[in-house]
């Protein structure tokens, strides 16, 4: 699988290995063969618009929702650079153009924001600025150099703004998943705050660092857990090669 495109995942995840262990999971990172992006599994990968041939009025009708989540875009982007090198030019055409469409939309929306705070500097505007370029760089992580600009983006907007509004939990985990897309490990672990709701990302920390004994840890902590919640049952799930 090429690692160019991060998220090719989505629609290749029947193609690719599957660990059943996290001893095996951990080899595959470490020989490429497995994403950081696809630690854990989202539900969406069976998403029919993945099904080939690809559905073109299904994907017209999505590009037509406004307020589309992070997850609905990078599943269109996965399909829409796939077609856009389609021969029919018509249909490559139509998907170079909703690519463009779906980069403006992001754009006009900082743009915005960014007025918003020259003009009265609120923290709420620049969260929602910097969640922006987080997606932004997570949507264009085929270009290293364009997604790593949007990220430091983030980080500056997030570091801009005064302690108690970094202490926000919303912000305070924007700035966790950013740091941890710098690489800024070390960082992002001194702000996970000290409750069993960290632990996915205590978790996706150990993981990108590598640090089998403390997957092994937290996914032990997980399973004895009666009380997790849907999203850590998921990454049991995937850990144990069960996607059901």
């Amino acid at each position: 699988m090429s690692r160019q495109d991060s998220y090719s995942y989505i629609h290749k995840l029947h193609t690719l290995f599957i660990p059943r262990t996290p001893s095996a999971a951990l080899q595959a990172a470490r020989a490429d063969i497995l994403p950081i992006e696809a630690f854990i599994y989202k539900s969406t990968a069976l998403n029919p618009i993945l099904k080939k041939p690809y559905n073109l009025d299904e994907i017209e009708w999505l590009l037509s929702k406004r307020n589309r989540d992070l997850e609905t875009n990078l599943i269109l982007k996965t399909v829409l650079s796939e077609i856009s090198r389609y021969e029919d030019k018509e249909i490559a055409l139509f998907a170079a153009e909703s690519l463009n469409a779906i980069e403006k939309d992001y754009n006009s929306k900082l743009m915005d924001l960014k007025d918003k705070i020259k003009e009265k500097n609120k923290a709420a505007d620049k969260a929602k600025a910097a969640e922006i370029y987080y997606q932004m760089a997570l949507l264009n992580s085929d270009e290293s150099t364009l997604s790593n600009f949007y990220m430091k983006e983030a980080y500056l907007m997030l570091t801009g703004m005064e302690n108690d509004d970094i202490e926000n939990a919303d912000n305070r985990i924007l700035l966790i998943k950013v740091l941890l897309n710098l690489k800024l490990y070390d960082q992002a672990e001194q702000l996970l705050p000290e409750h069993k709701e960290s632990r996915l990302l205590r978790l996706e920390i150990a993981y990108s660092k590598k640090s089998l004994a403390k997957v092994q840890n937290i996914l032990e902590d997980m399973r004895e857990d009666s009380e997790r919640s849907e999203e850590e049952q998921k990454v049991l799930n995937f850990w144990s090669g069960s996607h059901d």
